[in-house]
């Protein structure tokens, strides 16, 4: 693929990503959708839809070609594609590769640089022995077994690991009530129950991947805060201790000096505080018949908006045969609407044909792509309508359409080196109208 044709797929794929983004943004918006569990299961399939649903696009629609003449389904017209690679093309995808590729290494090194300062945390934290027996019964309800350490290295409450996790505490913790104590504790423990730390760790690793989508940053941004919420809820629901639990959300923040790496899944992130107490202090509820039927509108506006985005920015057009017929001639059919003319026109024979056979190519001559486009990266299609004589030979050869005169020229000059046997006209030769359709390209 070269570079023109990756920066229309990929202009394509942008503006179904952006349509379909946008539509996913607005919907829970005017439905004032405020279900936390149900925000994250959405914004997750919402991430999905957006980054893959414009590519399976490319599969499902078909390749837009240029109208042929055709008789009972008999394409009459050949493509020849010319392909001729280039040191400048190569460097070109370099070029565009490279510093893309530099900075997801240095979103991974900074996750890399993120865990390997939490080891480091944990491996200097302090246990915290006296723990109150409401955690402990915390732990029990859940059936866990985690250790809690305290740090000054961090500036929040967080939760590290999978396997072997762990609970780091900053040193606010043993200043705030037994109440408080008991809404951080519980919160990071349902981080552990939940099994949170390698889902955000993979979304880290996403985004950097990914740092070019818009979807990456915004949607993981609010997988993020629905999260929270969902765990703020939960917390709330264990202990039924809101105005503690607030509280200690607000002390944390006040006094956070240092934020976190962001690979941590922290009880608190500045930028979420104001989304998740608000939340809480609200109180916000929904029955189950409103988040049903929420449930159900959003599908179908992410269903109406995949189809008016595939519909509205289709993939980019490819015009030219697959990779094996490359240097070749390749034949093609495509549906013509009802009522389309679409007979085969015939030189200098009297009257209508009942049947008539297309020519069949004996002797091809390939284009020589001209230095100078080559140079100036010419590229495109140059369709030549020729006449076939009865004897299979080309009598004449016009241009119909081409980006540039000198390949216009070489298609012509290949064009009349072609050799037939005749189409037939109820079985005897006859002289027609044929199209040849060069595609040149650099790769």
């Amino acid at each position: 693929m070269n570079l023109s044709v990756f920066a229309a797929a990929a202009l394509s794929y942008a503006r179904q990503s952006l349509f379909l983004l946008f539509i996913g943004l607005l919907a829970p918006r005017i439905l004032r959708l405020q279900h936390p569990k149900t925000l994250l299961t959405y914004w997750r399939i919402l991430f999905a839809v957006v980054l893959l649903l414009p590519l399976a696009t490319l599969f499902w629609q078909p390749r837009t070609v240029l109208p042929v003449l055709s008789v009972d389904g008999i394409a009459v017209e050949d493509i020849v594609t010319i392909n001729l690679p280039t040191e400048l093309s190569i460097m070109s995808w370099r070029l565009l590769l490279l510093p893309a590729g530099l900075i997801t290494l240095l979103g991974l090194a900074r996750i890399t640089a993120g865990l390997v300062y939490l080891d480091r945390c944990r491996r200097v934290a302090t246990p915290l022995a006296d723990n109150s027996e409401s955690v402990a019964a915390l732990q029990r309800r859940l059936g866990l077994d985690v250790p809690f350490a305290i740090t000054d290295r961090l500036s929040v409450p967080l939760t590290f690991g999978w396997a072997r996790p762990i609970v780091m505490v900053p040193p606010l913790f043993r200043r705030l009530s037994t109440e408080e104590q008991e809404g951080i504790a519980c919160h990071e423990l349902l981080h552990v129950h939940r099994k949170d730390w390698p889902m955000i760790l993979l979304e880290e690793v996403v985004r950097a991947v990914l740092w070019f989508h818009p979807a990456a940053w915004v949607l993981i941004e609010n997988i993020a805060v629905a999260r929270e919420q969902v765990v703020d809820a939960r917390a709330v629901e264990i202990t039924g201790k809101r105005r503690p639990y607030l509280n200690a959300l607000w002390q944390v923040v006040c006094t956070c000096q240092r934020n976190p790496t962001a690979v941590a899944v922290s009880l608190i992130g500045r930028s979420h505080l104001r989304a998740r107490v608000e939340h809480l202090r609200r109180e916000m509820t929904m029955t189950r018949t409103r988040i049903i039927v929420s449930i159900a509108v959003l599908g179908t506006v992410l269903a109406a908006g995949v189809i008016v985005g595939a519909a509205a920015f289709p993939p980019a057009a490819v015009a030219m045969p697959d990779a094996a017929a490359t240097m070749d001639a390749s034949h093609s059919e495509t549906d013509h609407p009802d009522g389309d003319d679409t007979t085969l026109k015939a030189k200098d024979v009297d009257g209508e044909c009942a049947e008539i056979t297309k020519p069949v190519e004996i002797e091809k001559t390939t284009p020589k792509y001209p230095e100078s486009a080559r140079q100036d990266k010419v590229m495109g299609m140059v369709i030549v309508e020729t006449i076939i004589s009865d004897e299979g030979l080309v009598e004449d050869a016009r241009v119909v359409e081409s980006p540039d005169e000198r390949l216009s020229a070489a298609a012509v000059e290949a064009a009349r080196e072609w050799r037939f046997e005749p189409a037939l006209c109820d079985g005897k030769p006859a002289s027609v109208s044929y199209n040849l359709t060069f595609n040149f390209r650099l790769e």
